[in-house]
């Protein structure tokens, strides 16, 4: 059985996964030292099997560390609120915030849209969507806008605001300017597109042209405690709600 326990050195905490297994010595479901050789799975790991429980185990690594600082880092990209990774490092929730915002302020504000702009393509189709949020109570919303490219399904587009005009107008300027000029936008018939995005750059053909982000929105608020539907897990700040979402 896996389990997470803390080890001190240099004045730094670190956390490992100890296997109770160590080159099968033992069964790790019955703990029975009954157990032989039974082959090897298809990316080559040496299989096991037991005499006594009859079921079969793979070798596996005995030792993995990670400082609390590399835990923290991953378990802020799940669905986890600030208080669950209090409890699950054992420390403290000033601990968790005041190191939380400092791993959002290296979060860079270009998005990360690698080779998407390719010389040779004269249009690049785009979807885009608003996402509702709120930051300290609900009769406070902030809207996130979101455009995501077709072709690479990455997002190109970002940007946090009200739901009129103004945010249309902070998404269509979040676009880098070379995908701005050969984008053709698809959304829903929501007004605040027409009136901000450019004439025959875009097209209001409601939801069946837009099914890429309305999936992608899905799965944001499945991954983001702040986004899911009746949450108690909220922003308090404008900042700590922008800087987490764009994580």
């Amino acid at each position: 059985m896996n389990r997470l326990k803390i080890w001190q050195q240099g004045g730094k905490s670190y956390y490992w996964v100890n296997q109770n297994f160590n080159n099968m010595l033992t069964c790790p479901h019955c703990q029975s030292s009954n157990i032989v050789k039974n082959g090897f799975t298809s990316y080559g790991k040496q299989n096991y099997r037991c005499h006594c429980c009859k079921r079969q185990a793979v070798e596996r690594t005995a030792l993995k560390r990670f400082s609390r600082e590399d835990l923290l880092e991953t378990l802020l990209l799940e669905r986890l609120s600030l208080r669950a990774i209090a409890r699950i490092l054992r420390v403290s929730l000033g601990w968790v915030a005041k190191r939380a915002k400092q791993y959002w302020q290296t979060v860079s504000e270009r998005l990360p849209i690698g080779k998407i702009e390719a010389p040779e393509l004269a249009l690049y189709c785009l979807e885009a969507d608003e996402l509702w949020s709120f930051v300290g109570a609900k009769d406070c919303p902030e809207w996130i806008w979101l455009a995501i490219e077709r072709r690479s399904r990455l997002v190109v587009g970002f940007h946090i605001g009200g739901r009129g005009q103004e945010g249309a107008l902070g998404l269509w300027l979040s676009i880098p300017n070379e995908l701005r000029k050969k984008a053709l936008v698809f959304t829903d018939d929501w007004d605040a597109y027409a009136t901000v995005f450019a004439k025959g750059q875009h097209q209001a053909e409601g939801k069946w042209q837009t099914t890429i982000i309305e999936r992608f929105n899905n799965t944001l608020r499945q991954r983001c405690a702040r986004l899911v539907r009746k949450t108690l897990s909220f922003s308090k700040t404008w900042e700590n709600h922008r800087a987490s979402v764009a994580t």
